[in-house]
């Protein structure tokens, strides 16, 4: 009987043994599985909801959506930041030149024209803030490739006004004491204004009633997304605080 017992307590103890690790694996095993589903769900989320978007011409907020126009912008501006992280240009997005090609001069005094203008006038901003923290930082490449974006997108919309409403551009912008002074300029220093920039490029987008118009303040938003998402990984929206 005690043989026996003792036979019984041996085989429950090996058992406990051998399913432990088990046991212990699986929960990470599941997490990363998770992980990886959450992701792959995202990226297609943000591909899909862009595209959708995209594709049609009939404006922000087509009459038989229940979102209002602020909630479409939203749930747009969410997709593109989305393609931005996993790195994926949305279908349909042009380069703000690409864009502005071959469009008719603006009318002055439009609500869409008075709002790019204040975007030119934040383009030229983020040339020379990219100039100055480039001649700051050793490493130069990325300040370089955001100059030369920012520059050649505020030659091709400021192409797009009439000369009686060209937007006045300031000679010089005024930096912050920390910045001003400093030995290098930080990412973060850069991004103090992103989330104006977005918002900047989403009210215009609202206020497009063209397809040309559409398509250029899509191409703002975008880049403006393409810099916050290179400049700074951390905020991507993979990290589910949204």
């Amino acid at each position: 009987m005690l043989l026996k017992i003792t036979v019984t307590q041996y085989c429950d103890v090996m058992e406990l043994n051998s399913t432990a690790p088990t046991e212990k694996s699986r929960p990470r095993v599941l997490r990363g599985l998770v992980a990886i589903v959450v992701t792959a769900a995202l990226v297609g989320l943000g591909i899909w909801v862009g595209s959708s978007y995209f594709r049609g011409a009939e404006g922000v907020a087509p009459s038989d959506s229940e979102l209002s126009a602020s909630q479409h912008t939203s749930h747009l501006v969410r997709s593109l930041r989305i393609s931005a992280a996993s790195n994926t240009t949305p279908p349909n997005i042009a380069s703000i030149p690409e864009a502005a090609a071959g469009v008719e001069p603006f009318e002055c005094g439009t609500r869409f024209s008075t709002a790019l203008e204040d975007a030119v006038v934040d383009l030229v901003g983020v040339d020379y803030l990219s100039t100055v923290a480039g001649s700051r930082s050793l490493d130069v490449e990325p300040w370089r490739v955001q100059q030369t974006q920012a520059h050649t997108g505020a030659i091709a919309l400021k192409q797009l006004f009439p000369e009686e409403c060209t937007p006045q551009v300031p000679i010089v912008y005024s930096l912050d004491a920390d910045m001003r002074f400093a030995d290098a300029i930080s990412v973060r220093q850069m991004l103090l204004g992103s989330d104006e920039l977005v918002e900047e490029w989403s009210q215009l987008y609202l206020l497009a009633e063209t397809e040309e118009e559409r398509e250029i303040a899509l191409s703002g938003l975008w880049q403006v997304v393409n810099w916050e998402a290179s400049a700074s990984p951390g905020r991507s929206p993979f990290s589910l605080v949204w």
